[in-house]
């Protein structure tokens, strides 16, 4: 298993035993994101049946990163994020595929955002295969997501799979290959904004602080929720008071952001 890099594309490339002359063949090649949920591992089924049929090589890629790239009240420990996410890997790899593997299986581990860690895994690919989140409307408008993100940005094309095998292509208008072009005519201008989100439980109080990297201008918020002492002990219930505390002081902070932008003075 490749860590914390990509596997090369193969197939193509000039080389100096050929005078630099391209290779005739190229080699195909399907790139599928693990995380162990189940929409992945239909992802990957989905996958290895499709490269089954085009004689691809399978390359599965799982991202990982720390809680929080941006820092936090307390000193950042490695809890073996990395090893976890290997483990995961290999894990869903052996579950779906067993030991007599139909086609040939590469894995990346790699440290990144996940979106990123795809986009670049799939150049020179066939196809990205993802699994379906499953989040509601307004986590996906909120969060954005992977899928989304990768079929704006993706060089080649993505079929993105629900938990139950499906497959399904992205909405209409998404799948521009290499993203939209700013300032060009007709075209849709696309912006990723990246939201990252610490939660320590610590007995009956609940702190989460939030981090999101709006184009370069980074807004940071704190909050926590408590539990009272004569309430069943519910973890995730101060999970969900103490992250929309943060998410409406960030609402509140790009409010007065968009004011103060759209009533300064500008230059002439």
């Amino acid at each position: 298993m490749d860590s914390n890099r990509l596997s090369p594309t193969g197939g193509g490339r000039p080389s100096a035993a050929d005078g630099g002359r391209p290779s005739p063949t190229r080699e195909h090649r399907i790139v599928v994101g693990i995380d162990g949920s189940a929409p992945s591992k239909a992802a990957l089924r989905w996958a290895v049946g499709q490269a089954v049929l085009t004689g691809a090589t399978v390359h599965a890629v799982a991202a990982w990163e720390y809680p929080s790239l941006y820092g936090w009240f307390a000193p950042m420990v490695d809890d073996g994020f990395e090893r976890a996410a290997g483990r995961t890997l290999s894990a869903e790899i052996n579950e779906i595929l067993g030991p007599d593997r139909p086609v040939e299986v590469r894995e990346s581990l790699v440290l990144g955002h996940a979106a990123g860690v795809l986009l670049e895994a799939a150049g020179g690919a066939d196809l990205l295969v993802l699994g379906s989140s499953g989040r509601g409307a307004f986590a996906r408008t909120l969060l954005g997501s992977v899928s989304t993100r990768c079929a704006v940005h993706g060089a080649c094309p993505v079929v993105i799979v629900r938990a139950d095998g499906t497959a399904v292509a992205p909405p209409q208008g998404m799948a521009v290959a290499g993203g939209a072009e700013q300032g060009a005519p007709g075209r849709v201008r696309t912006k990723d904004w990246q939201l990252s989100l610490h939660v320590v439980e610590d007995e009956d109080t609940t702190r989460v602080h939030a981090v999101l990297d709006a184009d370069g201008n980074v807004l940071h918020s704190d909050a926590r929720s408590r539990r009272n002492p004569r309430d069943v002990p519910a973890p995730e219930v101060g999970d969900e008071f103490a992250v929309g505390r943060a998410l409406v002081d960030l609402g509140h902070q790009l409010l007065r952001a968009g004011v103060h932008g759209a009533t300064g003075p500008t230059e002439e």
